[in-house]
């Protein structure tokens, strides 16, 4: 029979992997908000990236999203900030940060989530990619804000940023084709997103659906396939091949009573 002082070697051992589990679980909403509520709103940046660098490393991005969220419970002014001290300090985190950002507002202004991108981006410049991405599947409809804002905040990165947005928003890669081919592989981005949106634009209205749809890769009112873009060809028809003669009575085959199609009397 054992006695209690054998067991305490197994208590203590059991406790410490207890302790340990406790630790690499990633920090909730709850926690990060009774570490943060009585912090100056001008000292809230770099403490929410304090308390994130006290954070596991395997759910750092959940942990940093949850830092973020209980954050903006108590000083929604400093969002953004928090973004970008949370996003320079574990930049592996950026895109989920900056997701998040723009999830806590119902309607996110386009301003916002420009500030959001730039941030995040200027922050994390090696994840700017993986931050449109994001942003883009997050806020499809400010796709064009959130291009510009990272290619500023990280200009080196603008064709693996317009591969971003294609990748989060799969139906507008044939647009982008269409606007890179005509404007040419040099043209500067914001120039290439303005000629697919236009394209984009035009598509929807004459398929009678919404943009977003078609940027999603899909298709309204009995479409087979995601409608292509639109062709740009001379304003009329041309006439078909032969010599245009003048119609006289010669040329010209009079019905007789009876011929031709049988159509009803008013």
């Amino acid at each position: 029979m054992k006695r209690a002082s054998d067991r305490i070697p197994l208590a203590l051992a059991i406790l410490s992997v207890t302790v340990s589990i406790g630790m690499a679980a990633p920090m909730d909403v709850s926690t990060a908000r009774k570490a943060l509520r009585n912090v100056p709103v001008a000292e809230l940046p770099a403490q929410a990236a304090a308390l994130l660098g006290r954070a596991s490393g395997e759910d750092l991005a959940v942990s940093a999203a949850n830092i973020l969220s209980a954050s903006h419970a108590i000083r929604p002014a400093a969002t953004v900030a928090v973004v970008g001290a949370l996003a320079r300090q574990a930049p592996v985190a950026a895109p989920v940060v900056a997701a998040r950002a723009v999830t806590l507002q119902r309607k996110p202004s386009a301003e916002f989530v420009d500030q959001v991108a730039a941030a995040a981006a200027a922050a994390a410049p090696q994840q700017a990619a993986a931050i449109v991405e994001a942003l883009c599947k997050a806020v499809p409809q400010h796709y064009t804000v959130v291009a510009l804002a990272a290619a500023t905040a990280a200009p080196q990165a603008k064709d693996q940023i317009l591969a971003a947005v294609t990748r989060a928003l799969p139906g507008l890669q044939p647009f982008v084709d269409q606007a890179r081919s005509r404007l040419g592989a040099e043209a500067p981005l914001a120039t290439v997103l303005q000629q697919a949106n236009v394209l984009l634009t035009a598509t929807a209205t004459a398929a009678r659906t919404k943009p977003e749809i078609l940027m999603a890769g899909g298709n309204s009112g009995g479409l087979g396939s995601p409608v292509p873009p639109p062709t740009f060809g001379p304003p009329f028809t041309p006439l078909p091949p032969g010599e245009v003669t003048e119609i006289t009575r010669s040329t010209t085959r009079v019905a007789k009573p009876g011929e031709g199609r049988d159509y009803s009397t008013p």
